[in-house]
This record gives structure tokens, C-alpha cells and sequence, in this order.
């Protein structure tokens, strides 16, 4: 069974937010996303995974991808921006993603975000492939 499955939460900005921002070309926009949480939601079964995002700034706006591991799919942000992914399962316990973002600027941007599940906590590392920038962060359990 997955460690991942369940519904997990940020509740804290990362320090690196800001050079990171700044690093990916989305600086104008740090004011805007600086008090954003997101929620995640998976289900496992097998090769076949449910993901729900919600995010403190579209919360009506959820977003459900039913998705095969190892296999790339097309689907849009919460804002409408298009997004095309792929997620690699390394473990129980770690998988990465690799994501393609249409941001709001209108650029694409590509990301590398890698997610480790340790008890309660997840490590979550995201990766901006051509700007070389990273940002870390932590989600937890939701009780």
C-alpha cells in the first residue's frame, strides 16, 4: 500500500520562495502566490492513481487527475493554464514528477518535483530544470 495515500497539507512558506520566484522568472507574481496553501489528496490503487489539488487561491476550483503511472498526461491548472506530466514512482514511500506548466505569464516552464513520504511529513523538492532553481517545502498528514 502507498504511503502516499490520503489527504496531505502545506502550512508554511518555504525560505527559498522568493529567490526561487525570482530564479523561475515570476517575480511580479510572489505577492500572489506568497500566501497560498494547497491541499493533496491521493488515492492509490496499483498503477492507477487519483490526485486532488485545491488551492487556497482558486478554492473552487479543485483539481482531479485520474492518472497511469509512467505515462504522460495533458490536464489544466486550477487557474486554466495547461499542464502535461508524467509521475515515476522511485518507491512506497517516493515519486517524482516531471511537469511541463503553461504559467501565468504565458511561458512554459519545467519542473522536476520530487515528493518523499516519512511517516506523516512529506519532503517535497521542486526543481525548475532550465533556470537551475529549487525550492523545498514540507506537506503534512491531514488528520
Amino acid at each position: 500500500m502507498s504511503k502516499f495515500n490520503g489527504t496531505w497539507e502545506d502550512r508554511e512558506l518555504d525560505p527559498s520562495y522568493e529567490a526561487f520566484m525570482d530564479a523561475i522568472g515570476l517575480g511580479e507574481y510572489k505577492e500572489k502566490y506568497r500566501g497560498a496553501r494547497t491541499t493533496l489528496t491521493y488515492e492509490v490503487n496499483g498503477e492507477n492513481w487519483k490526485i486532488t489539488w485545491l488551492t487556497s487561491l482558486y478554492p473552487d476550483n479543485p483539481m482531479t487527475c485520474d492518472i497511469q503511472i509512467g505515462k504522460e498526461f495533458d490536464t489544466k491548472g486550477p487557474d486554466g493554464s495547461d499542464v502535461k506530466a508524467t509521475f515515476t514512482v522511485i518507491s512506497d514511500c517516493e515519486i517524482k514528477e516531471h511537469e511541463i506548466t503553461n504559467t501565468e505569464d504565458g511561458k512554459n516552464r519545467e519542473f522536476i518535483i520530487t515528493r518523499k513520504v516519512n511517516g506523516d511529513i512529506m519532503d517535497v523538492t521542486m526543481e525548475a530544470v532550465t533556470s537551475k532553481a529549487t525550492m523545498k517545502g514540507k506537506m503534512y498528514r491531514k488528520k
